[in-house]
């Protein structure tokens, strides 16, 4: 079945969002500078960089604190992190469908494979892109569109499925069906790209499917 549905890790398969807020926040204090955890928390699942360079204005700043970030999560992801119950089931499901899967993910390749296979879902997913596999990352739809090539579908047979609002725009602009998660409170009027779904269940991403055109064109 020529479909693909491309689904967000961080906060969407994984609920990861506070440990990457404390290694945020410890990378500013080695760096001399206080972050608030708020402001970060609003920023997760924008492209590293632009959210680093919104804090340190520089380049090379922004590429010391991401580095920083990194080794912070790589030393306690696996304590911290942990999957969503409703995240095997989907992948499950889609893969019983013989419909095409991929995350596109935020994280630095070795992070997201690392977690992607430490979570057992590689085994589910065709492939998986990551932020530094394209030029720019979200809320651009590069990731987005990198994903559709190798999957070798078309925009209108492609659905995005994330919990930030950047994901929603990344997949808005690469002209792919939306749906957006809801992990924590968000708000929509906030942005202008509007999810065509919103869900609190990953498994609402089936009924998704049975109901849209998707699956009968």
């Amino acid at each position: 079945m020529n479909i693909a549905i491309l689904f967000d890790l961080d906060g969407t398969l994984i609920d990861s969002i506070q440990a990457w807020v404390k290694c945020w926040v410890r990378a500013g204090n080695k760096m001399g500078k206080q972050l608030d955890t708020n402001s970060v928390q609003e920023f997760i699942g924008l492209s590293p960089r632009i959210h680093a360079l919104r804090y340190f204005g520089r380049e090379d700043l922004a590429e010391k604190f991401l580095e920083f970030a990194q080794d912070q999560f790589s030393k306690m992801w696996m304590d911290e992190v942990r999957s969503y119950s409703d995240s095997h089931e989907v992948l499950k499901f889609l893969k019983n469908m013989k419909i095409k899967t991929a995350v596109i993910s935020s994280n630095f390749k070795r992070t997201a494979e690392h977690m992607l296979q430490h979570f057992g879902f590689l085994y589910f997913l065709d492939t998986f892109v990551s932020n530094d596999e394209v030029e720019r990352g979200k809320p651009a739809p590069d990731i987005v569109l990198e994903a559709m090539k190798r999957l070798k579908v078309s925009p209108p047979r492609c659905v995005v499925v994330g919990d930030t609002l950047f994901d929603v725009e990344a997949g808005k602009r690469a002209g792919a069906l939306t749906v957006l998660i809801v992990r924590r409170p968000i708000h929509l009027a906030d942005s202008k790209y509007i999810p065509d779904y919103v869900i609190s269940n990953l498994q609402d991403v089936a009924t998704i499917l049975k109901t849209y055109n998707i699956l009968n064109s």
